[in-house]
């Protein structure tokens, strides 16, 4: 007779918080015993037994131990449900359809996982992008006239070429959310190159 299984099996996001678990317990130096009694502190039980399991992956975490781990372990709980590095991504994401980054951005409240959404959130990026270059240029040109600044000019020349490469790192992405933004795109560069040519004109 074929065995049912109750529920799901528990699936990336599971294992990612086991993971994530064990690395913020051991990075601020807990050991099994002591973040239960901080749990049991904070008015839930779990013990250092189920924990073990947690970080084993032989036993699922529910949405109040989540938040409960994440308070006495003094992160958030989307540090603990981000995939670590090089694992595969949450539960019910289309694997390889999302960037790391967008991944994060969602699970930390910053944008739905919506073409719509996205774009709107990498135009976001766009203008900090912008912003730092724009200020690293004006801490160049201070640094040019006095001869002393608070970064080396190495150092804000490579700032400056990192945010630019992020620029064209985040206009690809959005076309690649969106071909129909090139347009949009070209049409910005085109207008921003003639207000930089014009004030450079003498």
């Amino acid at each position: 007779m074929e065995q049912r299984q109750r529920g799901n099996p528990p699936g990336n996001t599971n294992a990612h918080v086991a993971s994530n678990l064990k690395h913020a317990r051991q990075s601020i130096g807990l050991d099994l015993r002591e973040l239960a009694a901080r749990i049991r502190r904070a008015g839930r039980t779990i013990s250092h037994s189920a924990i073990s399991k947690i970080e084993n992956g032989e036993r699922r975490v529910d949405v109040d131990d989540l938040t409960v781990l994440a308070y006495v372990l003094e992160t958030t709980p989307a540090a603990l449900l981000t995939p670590p590095e090089d694992a595969p991504g949450p539960t019910g994401v289309p694997e390889g359809q999302y960037l790391d980054e967008e991944i994060r951005a969602w699970l930390n409240g910053y944008s739905p996982l919506t073409v719509k959404d996205l774009i709107w959130y990498w135009r976001g990026q766009t203008e900090a992008a912008r912003r730092h270059i724009q200020l690293d240029k004006e801490l160049l040109e201070v640094y040019a006239k006095r001869g002393e600044g608070i970064s080396t000019v190495e150092d804000y020349e490579a700032r400056i070429a990192q945010y630019e490469e992020r620029l064209l790192f985040i206009q690809a992405r959005i076309i690649a959310l969106d071909p129909t933004e090139a347009d949009r795109i070209a049409q910005d560069q085109a207008t921003r190159q003639a207000v930089a040519r014009r004030r450079d004109e003498p």
